[in-house]
């Protein structure tokens, strides 16, 4: 059964007071939308809606990687009764998430301590300690993706399922600037972008461009090669079934600058024309990867 949580005032203001005027620099979206995108609850069901085409979530013990203020887990808590935990670095240099993080669970009546100030490589859990690992767009803000990857699928359990959401850089939209952009081929080459169109590039130099589906591959091998896996998805076929019907813009600030791109992109769209081009061109948006640990 559906259980709304609580987003405590205090809690809304510190997002629109860290995030939300990070990204008006970044993006230009003014700083409450940029919050209320990072708070969005219903977000956090659709995420568990695509969570579970891979694995039932309901009493399963899960991590996420990265729980930014807590509204995922808060949410998948109280409403598919996981036992979760979360990760959200603290300190400088991390903003407020945390520390609002654990203020957020306690106004849901979860445990604060369930959010653990540590960062994605290394994870003070025991190997096969979780049934999911969730993150999302996470990955492309760490200091070693693959070292991430690889802790994360440690602490998996046998048949437990990974599932990891984050920006594919061979893309033609950069969502962190909220700009069209040119599939990215070296790490240099989105800074230079985004100042060409008028933008900050310090920000974009702190991002692992280097993610895409060819990167998810080869590193899927090489944690197999100690933690074997299975590759279920990269999310390609998430891109064609929500490009094949009416698009739902997650984004608040998405909507007023891409609506109408879409729209006329969608009415172009003849059996998915457009879709199955951009999946063979490794161009699709964002990347869903899903692991399932082998058994054994």
């Amino acid at each position: 059964m559906r259980t709304d949580i609580v987003v405590p005032a205090s809690v809304r203001a510190a997002a629109e007071e860290s995030i939300g005027k990070f990204f008006e620099g970044i993006s230009k979206a003014p700083p409450k939308a940029a919050a209320d995108d990072h708070l969005n609850v219903e977000k956090s069901f659709k995420r568990a809606q695509l969570l579970k085409r891979y694995c039932p979530m309901r009493d399963k013990k899960l991590l996420e990687i990265g729980s930014g203020f807590g509204t995922n887990l808060a949410t998948w808590i109280k409403s598919y009764q996981v036992d979760g935990y979360g990760t959200e670095p603290d300190g400088v240099g991390f903003g407020t998430s945390f520390s609002a993080s654990r203020e957020l669970f306690a106004a849901n009546g979860i445990d604060p301590e369930r959010i653990i100030p540590v960062q994605g490589e290394t994870l003070p859990f025991a190997d096969a300690s979780f049934e999911i690992v969730y993150s999302a767009n996470v990955l492309e803000h760490t200091d070693d993706p693959l070292k991430v990857l690889e802790e994360a699928v440690r602490v998996l359990r046998p048949e437990g399922v990974l599932h990891f959401e984050m920006p594919n850089f061979l893309s033609y939209f950069e969502g962190h600037y909220m700009i069209p952009q040119p599939p990215i081929l070296w790490r240099s080459m989105l800074p230079q972008w985004v100042r060409l169109l008028g933008r900050d590039p310090s920000f974009a130099r702190t991002m692992r461009t280097e993610i895409n589906p060819i990167w998810c591959r080869r590193a899927v091998k090489q944690v197999s090669r100690k933690y074997p896996v299975q590759l279920l998805s990269l999310g390609d076929d998430v891109f064609l079934d929500r490009l094949a019907r009416p698009f739902e813009f997650e984004m608040e600030r998405t909507a007023s600058k891409l609506q109408t791109v879409v729209a006329v992109a969608q009415r172009l769209n003849v059996g998915n024309w457009i879709g199955r081009t951009i999946v063979a061109a490794q161009g699709y948006y964002p990347i869903y990867l899903t692991l399932r640990r082998d058994p054994g």
